[in-house]
């Protein structure tokens, strides 16, 4: 990456170089009319040492300026270039415990956690990470937030969870599929959702995003159960399988092994938020009015022959989440690890975690409601080039107009300042006819002459005040000049008025 900086610098310098000369050149030649106007100068009055000691006090160095903000612009641009090299290239890594929020330990949360750990500690980037067991994806979102101790770094919690503002993403994972199961023997009389009202419903253990979501299904649909079961993952299901239980929540992803035991022993039936040839069904109306919900499909035959028909449901998004004060490089080398090592045998599929196979890096800051943590944005924008390469051309043609303006701009001001120059040389001359002979005048024409150099002097002033003119060495020059003739004219005025 320093190499590409390096190039793309050294192509604008040399694209530019022609431009650079020409810019140069209005200052070379501002410095020759400057040798001239100094030279003019001492033409117009040989001879008189007031004039002959007078030199341009601006010498040949006009051009000097240039050559700095020319030197500026590079020496900045290269500081920058370094600036932001170093911060792109930096991985150094704070090397400490990461503890990681999972679920329960039946879950799959947990076992990506799981797994996660493993690559973890396999990367050599940490002192230890820890998983850490949690009734879902409700108590992660607190922990994230700093509500209990000790803190986590790390979390899995579902799309639809109320965020904190300490959360941060650092990826979405994968889709989570809302299972609303019932029972073999209760299957006769539910049909539907609304058949759910006075039944015994699991909907899933304290703390997690599966009893979060149930709840809000149900209070949507005004429906009141007999008994709200708060059951582990594993007591409902095995409360299906006996037909304990009317129904239950299950929120996973597709397949999940427990649903498809279920269904190979015939223990359950599938049930669908509306028809899935309708529009505007059940599931249709909780994507309109809960946050992080989208529709979805149990296809037909999922779990071995269940369910017999296409279900209609809803899912949301497992996301992985950081805390908002966890270093930028630390992220970044977590999620570079987390995608770089997604299959094979030493990856998170180690372990037969088939949903580690849904994993994407799929980033799209607009579309979530948790912002993306500054070291995640940061892996996902690595292929991008880096500032100074990719704004090559608009930086060289930026450059390229700043050296024309500053030219331009140059050859007016010499422009300007040789104009004026004229202008004392002008009334320099005026000054000469006016002084010339005047030993041979008589005393009124004496009085006159002196007039006129008056006049002539009051009008060189009247042009400095209006900035036609330069306060520079050539005007005063020009006052020089006039008080000597002015003086030699009174002079000759008082030598004729003492004369008998």
């Amino acid at each position: 990456m320093e190499v590409r900086i390096k190039l793309a610098v050294w192509q604008i310098i040399i694209r530019e170089r022609p431009i650079i000369q020409d810019y140069l050149l209005p200052l070379r030649v501002c410095d020759s009319l400057h040798l001239q106007d100094i030279d003019n100068t001492a033409i117009i009055r040989q001879g008189n040492p007031q004039v002959e000691k007078q030199t341009d006090s601006r010498g040949v160095g006009t051009s000097v300026p240039g050559l700095a903000i020319i030197a500026s612009l590079v020496a900045v641009t290269l500081i920058i270039g370094g600036i932001y090299l170093y911060r792109s290239v930096s991985t150094e890594v704070a090397y400490r415990q990461i503890v990681i929020a999972t679920g329960s330990e039946s879950g799959t949360y947990h076992a990506l956690g799981k797994a996660l750990q493993r690559v973890l500690e396999t990367s050599n980037a940490f002192d230890s990470v820890a998983v850490q067991a949690t009734d879902g994806s409700a108590e992660n979102m607190r922990l994230i937030g700093g509500d209990h101790d000790p803190h986590v770094d790390l979390a899995f919690v579902q799309g639809d969870a109320s965020p904190s503002t300490n959360a941060r993403l650092v990826t979405t994972l994968y889709d989570e599929v809302l299972h609303i199961l019932v029972s073999k023997s209760a299957a006769p009389d539910i049909q539907t959702i609304y058949d759910l009202q006075g039944k015994r419903v699991a909907l899933g253990a304290a703390g997690s995003g599966t009893r979060q979501l149930s709840l809000r299904v149900l209070r949507h649909f005004g429906i009141e159960v007999k008994q709200d079961l708060i059951w582990s993952t594993a007591d409902t299901v095995q409360g299906l399988a006996s037909g304990t239980i009317d129904a239950a929540f299950l929120l996973s992803a597709i397949p999940s092994a427990l649903i498809f035991d279920l269904a190979k022993a015939d223990a359950i039936r599938f049930l669908s938020l509306g028809d899935i040839r309708e529009v505007g069904d059940e599931a249709h109306a909780l994507e309109l009015v809960i946050p992080g919900l989208q529709r979805d499909i149990i296809p037909r035959s999922t779990y071995v022959r269940l369910p017999r028909k296409a279900v209609h449901t809803v899912s949301v998004t497992a996301m992985l989440i950081a805390r908002k004060d966890l270093g930028e490089d630390l992220v970044r080398s977590i999620t570079a690890t987390l995608f770089g090592n997604r299959t094979g045998a030493s990856g998170l599929e180690g372990s037969d975690l088939k949903v580690a196979r849904k994993i994407r890096e799929d980033y799209d800051p607009a579309s979530g409601t948790i912002p993306y943590h500054p070291g995640a944005t940061a892996y996902y924008h690595r292929e991008e080039p880096p500032f100074f390469v990719e704004y090559a051309e608009a930086l060289s043609l930026g450059l390229t107009l700043m050296l024309a303006v500053y030219s331009v701009f140059i050859a007016l001001r010499e422009w300007m300042r040789r104009r004026m120059k004229n202008r004392v040389d002008a009334y320099l001359l005026e000054v000469e006819k006016l002084a010339e002979n005047y030993q041979k005048l008589n005393h009124n024409e004496l009085v006159t002459q002196q007039g006129a150099l008056e006049e002539l002097r009051r009008a060189a002033f009247a042009d400095l005040v209006a900035e036609r003119l330069l306060a520079d060495a050539a005007f005063i020059i020009l006052q020089n000049h006039l008080r000597d003739e002015l003086a030699a004219i009174e002079a000759k005025i008082m030598e004729m008025s003492k004369a008998p």
